[in-house]
């Protein structure tokens, strides 16, 4: 999740600093390869998203939590999953 999110962050990026000098017109190619480029890595974005929120709901059910009521499951998992696990590796 967090690398399609970097993904699209650079990609987003790129775009915005080539846009500041386009003249009017059809656009460049080069533009439209990166506007294609942010599609794909939002979509990949939200895929990812999609799959952690899946995931994450069923390790909940699994484990028997309740999600606190005014967070998201995305939010709770995130939170969860940096206060509970192991940082080393090790169980």
């Amino acid at each position: 999740m967090h690398r399609a999110a970097v993904s699209t962050t650079q990609v987003a990026d790129a775009l915005r600093r080539d846009q500041k000098f386009v003249r009017p017109g059809p656009p460049s190619p080069h533009l439209v390869r990166l506007r294609q480029q942010q599609a794909q890595a939002r979509q990949a974005t939200n895929q990812a998203r999609q799959a952690f929120i899946v995931a994450a709901d069923g390790w909940v059910r699994v484990f028997g939590l309740t999600v606190p009521a005014r967070k998201s499951l995305e939010v709770f998992a995130e939170q969860w999953l940096v206060a509970n696990a192991p940082r080393d590796g090790s169980p």
